[in-house]
């Protein structure tokens, strides 16, 4: 009798399968406020990536893998960050998107741009009226009636674009009762789910932190609040800044794609100090996009730019690493010739 082919599981299989496993309480707390049109938008996005990953793959020669889980894991995250009323189309279309980035550049492992990022940023610039407006939490959502007419707000970051703060307390950012994508907002599961994936040896503490650092402090130093001037000094208005900084933290995808996206195994450097760079570079252009574009995910903008350089910050710390080799190399042959 022949044998059945063993499959063996992609280097990173447990990453995409842990973020699988987080996507269900987030999910878990949009059906809590909008009832079950979250997860039937869910069930669309995972369904829609593995047709699409079983259809896609033999472009590049190596057919569709079943022990890799990955496309099924960005698809959950897009899902996520797009608001309950969005229509099924348009998370297709996201997801399709998603699917070919990463099937194109040669499937899992290969692709130079978050997949999850490019069919976020296709939809939000296809779609901005239904991406970038939201649902008041506690609306019972429908599942299939895209024309209702729902009270809809505008994203927190649109208010703080515009030199404002928003009014929702501190209990709300935490519990996620407020309005926003389904599963960016409940900052309380979020960062219980980024302390599994630490635990689980996920996350890099060498991008999350520089990255977190750069996020709170550029606002910090630079406040973009009417209320203040521009370039005050940082120990003056101290509640205001501190305010600021916890509507730019517990809002928007700044906590959300700093532990689900920013380490991404395939797209961010290997070596110690490039994740570094790469992590304050990263949390400057979120800094930028957030104050200058009209998108309401900036983390996945940023991510599109930031994730063109790299390898070129491997390269760089790689030579960095050599010539310091050199140089010492150099140092302790000429000790050795001295006491000779």
């Amino acid at each position: 009798m022949a044998k059945h082919k063993k499959f063996e599981r992609s280097e990173n299989y447990t990453f995409y399968s842990d973020l699988l496993w987080c996507s269900v309480p987030l999910t878990g707390m949009a059906c809590y406020y909008y009832g079950m049109r979250p997860a039937l938008l869910m069930l669309a996005g995972l369904l829609t990536a593995y047709l699409f990953d079983c259809a896609l793959a033999p472009l590049h020669g190596a057919g569709y893998q079943p022990h890799e889980p990955s496309s099924e894991c960005f698809a959950a995250l897009i899902v996520l960050m797009m608001p309950a009323t969005v229509s099924y189309a348009v998370v297709v279309a996201a997801v399709i998107a998603a699917v070919l980035v990463k099937e194109a550049f040669g499937g899992e492992g290969h692709y130079p741009f978050h997949p999850a990022a490019v069919g976020m940023a296709v939809a939000g610039i296809s779609w901005p009226e239904q991406l970038y407006v939201y649902p008041v939490p506690g609306t019972k959502l429908p599942l299939f009636n895209p024309a209702l007419k729902y009270a809809a707000v505008e994203g927190m970051n649109t208010t703080l674009r515009g030199g404002g703060l928003p009014s929702d307390s501190t209990m709300e950012l935490l519990t996620g009762n407020v309005s926003g994508g389904m599963g960016i907002c409940a900052s309380l599961v979020i960062v219980a789910c980024g302390l599994f994936l630490l635990a689980r040896g996920h996350l890099r503490p060498a991008v999350l932190i520089p990255f977190f650092v750069v996020c709170v402090g550029l606002p910090w130093l630079f406040p973009q609040l009417n209320e203040l001037p521009f370039l005050s000094a940082p120990w003056q208005f101290v509640r205001q800044r501190v305010y600021l900084e916890k509507y730019i933290l517990l809002s928007g995808t700044t906590l959300f794609g700093g532990l689900f996206l920013a380490c991404e195994p395939v797209t961010m450097p290997n070596r110690t100090n490039a994740q570094v760079a790469y992590g304050i570079i990263l949390g400057v252009a979120v800094f930028f996009f957030r104050n200058l574009s009209p998108y309401e995910t900036p983390m996945c903008f940023a991510l599109l730019i930031v994730d063109a350089i790299p390898e070129w910050l491997d390269l760089i710390s790689h030579r960095t690493e050599r010539i310091r080799f050199m140089k010492k190399e150099e140092q302790r042959l000429a000790q050795s010739s001295d006491t000779e």
